[in-house]
């Protein structure tokens, strides 16, 4: 019953109670969101209805985008909302509800299947593939509307050591390795849950490494039903050090030169550009680990339209724009383009970026429908696990 309250209260705070009831099953193709329109009709047509774009990010680097956006088509304004992501849809939801259709475009983080199963199968949010600028993406992406890929990996300082000091998920259980390593704080961001949910999904390659690392085969507690579950209860009791940001586990990790003692940290990918743009020592190796176990699970910034927006023509402009245009070259996929970042198309840039080549990383399987279907059960677990 605590857990189905639980449940309850969350998502009716983040996700809303009642939008489903409100949305409009022909909304998206009255206002051709299954068409492939010129640039020149949609910026006409933009303008005509009114020349704003109301942009809901979760990124600084979506204003910039938004300038970019408003000097390639004069007459349009963007009015741009820095939110968290469950600040943003909760604040969409609630709007929504109230009959207010502020938001045009939210663009955020899909990682958890919440974007896709709560809002995109439910009409409150639509996903918009013009041909000429999804085509040859992979098909298994476009139960969203992705532009970039983010990776979740341990970071290292790089002058503390100089290859990634653990080769296997156990090593992080090891007594030596006590009080230093850093994860996200999983009650505002879903990584490492779903970090959780893979790790328990692959039981049996962990319990395989398991037995490699330590020489004999994994015996469970009575309150870890798999070798996955016994992972996360022993991080859990080994000094696990949480951090509320991505930025905060950076910096803790190599945000300074000469640091004489430092965490690793697991965080999202897109960080390591703090190497290029600030200076950070950080190092990363996503295929290190000596085993079959994958290191990372996908997931995806998106671009959704709102259902019932005002400016439904300038919100498919901006999809084209956030993407790179046809060539994936354009002003508006730039800001995204950095160390840790993996475009979603084939044909964009390859840059000159220190970085693991995106097929060589270890992956998880894209499986948005189980981690949505298991993550609150792993999120307990996790809280019940605490020492």
């Amino acid at each position: 019953m605590k857990k189905l309250m639980f449940l309850i209260l969350v998502l009716a705070l983040i996700f809303g109670c009642c939008s489903v009831a409100f949305a409009d099953a022909d909304w998206a193709e009255e206002n051709g969101l299954n068409k492939t329109e010129t640039v020149e009709e949609l910026y006409a047509a933009a303008l005509a209805e009114g020349g704003v774009l109301n942009l809901y990010g979760c990124t600084g680097r979506d204003e910039t985008v938004g300038k970019s956006f408003e000097a390639a088509y004069p007459g349009i304004k963007v009015n741009f909302y820095d939110l968290g992501i469950n600040e943003m849809l909760e604040k969409f939801s609630r709007e929504y509800d109230a009959g207010v259709h502020t938001a045009d475009i939210l663009q955020l983080k899909e990682q958890s299947g919440s974007i896709y199963r709560d809002y995109i199968q439910t009409g409150l949010l639509h996903n918009y593939h013009p041909e000429d600028i999804f085509n040859g993406v992979d098909p298994s992406y476009l139960t969203v509307t992705p532009f970039v890929i983010e990776l979740d990996w341990w970071n290292y300082n790089t002058e503390l050591y100089s290859e990634m000091p653990i080769t296997s998920w156990w090593d992080l259980t090891k007594p030596e390795w006590n009080g230093k390593f850093v994860f996200l704080d999983p009650t505002g961001e879903p990584d490492l849950i779903v970090l959780f949910e893979n790790l328990i999904k692959y039981s049996d390659l962990m319990a395989n490494d398991y037995e490699r690392v330590f020489g004999e085969p994994i015996t469970l507690a009575d309150n870890e039903p798999t070798a996955g579950h016994a992972w996360i209860n022993r991080v859990a009791k080994n000094g696990v050090i949480i951090e509320t940001s991505n930025t905060n586990i950076v910096k803790a990790v190599g945000g300074a030169k000469g640091m004489k003692d430092a965490p690793l940290g697991y965080g999202v990918s897109s960080k390591l550009r703090e190497r290029d743009q600030q200076g950070f020592v950080l190092g990363v190796d996503p295929a290190h680990f000596e085993d079959e176990t994958p290191t990372t699970a996908i997931s995806f910034m998106v671009a959704q339209i709102a259902d019932k927006c005002e400016h439904p023509n300038a919100a498919k402009l901006f999809v084209r724009w956030i993407s790179g245009e046809a060539d994936h070259k354009g002003e508006g996929l730039v800001p995204f383009l950095s160390a840790g970042s993996y475009p979603v198309f084939p044909m964009a840039p390859t840059l000159d970026i220190d970085q693991p080549a995106f097929d060589d990383i270890p992956k998880f399987d894209l499986d948005l429908d189980y981690y949505y279907e298991n993550y609150y059960d792993v999120y307990d677990y996790w809280v019940s696990v605490q020492p």
